[in-house]
């Protein structure tokens, strides 16, 4: 650790109200200015300061799809992406999704899970902050979907499982989130949370070009388990370095702090991806692999021209992947 690069955070870490931290960057990902920290108590990555529940509360409900997506409303091609990438995910891990009956998806975006988990048979609800998105989700799959946050909202009913998906980067007090998220779980329910991996996007990702405003938190494997045991959580299922099936635990502790050593590590990593010395694969790789996938998603919608019907589609082969027993009617 080198003590003169330690400053003190505009606003208190969200993960663990640490504001010792090192500077890491200072632009976003399109070349606006936006500092970013690497907080020294737990090592998470993170912008600082952090916005405000108003300043997120209005970007999430009317700009970020446009922002992030460029769009108000989902377009045909991500659809086309998503209800793949939703399928094959309900398929790898259905073993814990076949028991559950109630499913809440907070930030639901553009309903691609929820439309194949009710096509399951699942009683399925879902949240989400943009306007657009969720009009969409209603009016276009006929989805159950309350419009707003995490504070703002009253669920109807305890729920088996629920599910955020790329959503607690976005908060701005995670810990605090969660453990309200999880009082709405029934005894004995499951929370399915994925965040994006620092240390994958410092891979794979143009130098430079990682954070932007509404990616408030940036988690590795480390910093992830710190948020889970802050949030009186466990895992019980790991899926990938920052993603898992968690539940309430009947013991909560505090989490260990980072160590100077984990926090050299992090900052060293991003100035390896800086130097762009952390890519896994050449450009024109980079590309062909792009154009691929662009390809197969431009070709399923010239087929299908309709979100629901491939929804539908994506849901009859998932269910011909799923044990016999197991699928769908």
């Amino acid at each position: 650790m080198h003590p003169q690069n330690i400053q003190c955070s505009t606003t208190p870490c969200g993960l663990c109200a640490g504001t010792a931290s090192r500077e890491i960057e200072t632009i976003d990902r399109h070349g606006d200015p936006l500092r970013v920290v690497v907080c020294c108590d737990c090592g998470v990555v993170r912008n600082d300061p952090v916005p405000s529940a108003d300043d997120l509360r209005r970007f999430y409900s009317e700009e970020y799809r446009s922002s992030y997506k460029g769009t108000l409303e989902p377009r045909l091609r991500h659809a086309a992406r998503y209800f793949k990438s939703a399928a094959r995910h309900i398929q790898h891990q259905w073993a814990s999704y076949e028991p559950v009956d109630s499913v809440l998806d907070i930030g639901s975006g553009s309903g691609e899970f929820l439309f194949l988990m009710r096509e399951l048979g699942k009683s399925v609800m879902g949240l989400e902050p943009s306007l657009g998105y969720s009009e969409f989700c209603r009016r276009k799959l006929g989805l159950d979907i309350a419009t707003g946050e995490i504070d703002s909202f009253s669920p109807p009913r305890s729920f088996d499982h629920i599910r955020l998906s790329h959503v607690v980067e976005h908060l701005r007090d995670p810990v605090e989130k969660l453990r309200r998220v999880s009082s709405w779980l029934r005894e004995g329910g499951s929370i399915y949370v994925e965040v994006p991996d620092f240390g994958h996007y410092c891979a794979t990702k143009t130098p430079g070009r990682v954070f932007h405003y509404g990616h408030i938190y940036n988690f590795d494997k480390d910093s992830f388990e710190r948020l889970v045991s802050a949030s009186g959580l466990r895992i019980v299922e790991r899926t990938g370095p920052t993603a898992g099936f968690l539940t309430r635990t009947t013991a909560p502790h505090a989490p260990a702090p980072a160590t100077p050593d984990q926090v050299d590590a992090t900052v060293r990593m991003y100035e390896m991806h800086r130097r762009g010395g952390l890519r896994s694969k050449s450009r024109s790789s980079r590309l062909g692999d792009k154009v691929a996938k662009y390809w197969d998603e431009y070709r399923l919608v010239l087929a299908m021209r309709d979100h629901s019907t491939i929804g539908r589609s994506a849901a009859r082969e998932l269910g011909k992947q799923l044990p016999k027993r197991l699928a769908p009617c």
